[in-house]
């Protein structure tokens, strides 16, 4: 009986513990997704059970990163041994569960009893893939950007993308829709965009029912917007100058934007008459430089430029200038007319305190001589600010023009001072030095000029002839190449230029040059067996520039131009002095280098690599092309001797005496 009372008891409390602590067992018959995105809904379908009849209410909260908010609420009644299921819906909306995200569980509530599901994710990030992503373009063009857009729950986005490019000015913004995961966007560069980088912020977002952005997605990338000629501007320094002064000219690039942007444009100038004056080609926003004589008439000249499809041009005023010199030397003075206008004015010259003005009439480069006169004594001379003090005679103080008349007597007594010198020298001479002089005289008398070839318009006292096959002594020489490109028009003509070109002969062999002629070249070789020497860098330069000289002064002078180009060269021959000419064989690319390098030539000296290397010390040089064979122009030569520049002179005053 004890023992039955005991398992009654038993029985009871079991049933007293299984009331208040077991009487009902939730069940989750799926379990959530792993992934999430807002927007979706969360299904959770969930059993609950009971041994005992239940009346409660069953609850599920969301729990994301710590943060638990209640989602689901429902009253049940259950009878002993019954079951019920419950389908929990979670919709991921702002207003429903606001935006978590995060690593996420659904606790669920019966009482006190609860279950956990499985974690899980909520994201609110969307993928983006640019498969069309430009990184450079031109201003003007369109910007096309494609791409796929997808939830990190591997769905397809749905929604919108903002592109937006950052510039100095401002944003340029564009809008379009995601649509299944694939967007396109079309933006228009303006056209005056500046060049540089620019960042293009890429926003792509989705919204729910209520309008709230959920989703969202972004990609920033740099994008090249390009340099783009635009305009080519041509600038003088001075755009109104006077002569006697250096214009200076040079190409600006502008791009979409009207920034510089630095390149390459040949410049050419032209005279009033269409003349070739300069023409190089020089980096952009560089000077280049070209003199103007005292002389230029008031004129307009032209500056043209060309880089790419672009040209452009601007215009040089040049101006009058009204301007003379004055030169006092003892009792004259003289005045010359260095502007570029004819002069017509008073001039007051001051002889101590006394002014006398003069009428000065002048055509350009003209020059008049005034005698000045007073009584015997130092007088302080004025004119046109320069003062001098001089030494003069005559009764009156006056100044006078002066006349032929004047000249024939200081000719006069020049003549009578040489004549009497003349005759000094005879008697010294005359003892002693006879045989040698007279010597000197035959010799002179037995050097004999022959035309270069049979139609040649010069002849040379010093001919050389081209051999292909010779024995003789090799000779390393500095050689001179002038063309003379234009030469089949001057043997027409002769005359003057006739006279040039012997001058030219001339003067090389007076430097003791060898002459050769081929077609339309004339080569100067200084060799070393008849220089005498086997340093001839200078001398071979200086004659060139004598040459070059000599040509442009008759160019200038003359109406029949001379077209030519000047090339020098180093290099080895074989040489043989026979009776009757220089024979020579040229060894290598002598002749066709400098034969190349003169027709490269327009008017200026060009050299060869060797010659530049030989003539280092005596010239600055300028590399105007490159390759195997480069060349070279001369920038700039040591002082010349002053034997040279009275050679020079000579030669151009006897230009002068066939005008």
């Amino acid at each position: 009986m004890i023992i039955k009372m005991k398992r009654g008891i038993l029985l009871l409390l079991s049933l007293i513990f299984l009331t208040n602590f077991i009487y009902a067992e939730i069940i989750i018959t799926q379990q959530p997704d792993s992934f999430y995105n807002l927007g979706d809904i969360i299904s959770v379908p969930i059993k609950i059970t009971s041994l005992i009849s239940v009346s409660d209410f069953f609850k599920a909260n969301l729990i994301c990163n710590g943060i638990e908010t209640e989602v689901f609420r429902n009253y049940i009644i259950l009878g002993a041994g019954e079951e019920e299921t419950q389908k929990v819906k979670i919709p991921l909306i702002s207003r429903f569960t606001g935006k978590l995200a995060g690593s996420c569980v659904i606790k669920s509530y019966l009482g006190e009893e609860f279950t956990l599901t499985n974690e899980f994710k909520i994201s609110n990030i969307i993928n983006t893939v640019l498969t069309n992503q430009p990184t450079e373009i031109a201003p003007g063009e369109k910007l096309i950007i494609i791409g796929t857009a997808q939830k990190e729950n591997r769905d397809l986005a749905n929604g919108f993308i903002d592109v937006v490019i950052v510039t100095d000015d401002g944003e340029l913004q564009s809008s379009e829709t995601i649509n299944q995961g694939y967007f396109e966007i079309n933006i228009s560069i303006p056209k005056n965009l500046r060049a540089g980088q620019h960042l293009v912020k890429i926003n792509l977002y989705e919204k729910d029912s209520e309008g709230e952005i959920t989703n969202k997605g972004f990609i920033d990338y740099n994008l090249l917007i390009t340099q783009v000629l635009t305009s080519l501007e041509v600038a003088f320094e001075n755009p109104e100058i006077e002569p006697n002064n250096n214009l200076k000219v040079k190409a600006i690039l502008h791009d979409q934007t009207g920034e510089k942007i630095n390149s390459k444009a040949k410049i050419t100038i032209k005279d009033q008459n269409g003349k070739l004056i300069n023409e190089k080609e020089v980096a952009t926003d560089e000077y280049i430089e070209s003199f103007i004589e005292h002389n230029q008439p008031a004129s307009e000249w032209k500056a043209y430029a060309v880089s790419g499809k672009l040209t452009g041009e601007a215009t040089l005023k040049i101006i009058e200038l009204r301007k003379v010199e004055i030169l006092i030397i003892n009792k004259t003075i003289t005045i010359k007319n260095i502007g570029n206008v004819n002069y017509n004015g008073t001039i007051p010259i001051k002889i101590g305190e006394k002014q006398e003005n003069i009428n000065v009439e002048l055509e350009s480069d003209k020059e008049q001589k005034y005698i000045l006169s007073a009584p015997e004594g130092e007088y302080e001379i004025e004119v046109m600010g320069q003062t001098q003090t001089v030494a003069l005679t005559g009764g009156t103080i006056g100044v006078k023009k002066s006349s032929l008349m004047n000249k024939l007597n200081l000719s006069f007594i020049w003549l009578f001072i040489i004549g009497i010198l003349g005759f000094v020298s005879y008697l010294f001479f005359k003892k002693g030095y006879n045989r040698t002089f007279i010597g000197y005289i035959t010799k002179k008398r037995e050097e004999k000029s022959e035309p270069l070839r049979r139609d040649s318009l010069v002849k040379s006292k010093n001919k050389a002839e081209l051999s292909l096959s010779i024995k003789g002594t090799k000779q390393n020489i500095d050689l001179i190449c002038l063309k003379i490109k234009n030469l089949k028009d001057i043997e027409k003509k002769k005359g003057d230029i006739e006279a040039t070109i012997q001058q030219i002969v001339d003067a090389a062999e007076n430097n003791k040059a060898i002459t050769y002629e081929n077609q339309d070249n004339i080569f100067f070789l200084f060799v070393p067996m008849k220089t005498k020497t086997f340093r001839n860098e200078k001398v071979a330069l200086q004659t060139a520039q004598n040459i070059k000289r000599i040509l442009d002064h008759s160019n200038k002078l003359f109406k029949d131009k001379i077209d030519y180009g000047i090339g020098l060269n180093y290099g080895t021959i074989v040489a043989k002095q026979e009776p009757e000419s220089f024979k020579f064989m040229s060894m290598g690319t002598l002749i066709t280098e400098a034969k190349k390098i003169s027709s490269s030539s327009k008017g200026e000296i060009l050299i060869s690599e060797k010659m530049k290397d030989k003539s280092a010390t005596d010239v600055k040089t300028e590399k105007i092309t490159a390759g195997k064979n480069p060349e070279y122009k001369i920038k700039e030569m040591k002082t010349e001797s002053e034997d040279n520049k009275r050679f020079l002179a000579n030669f151009v005053k006897r230009l002068e005496g066939h005008k």
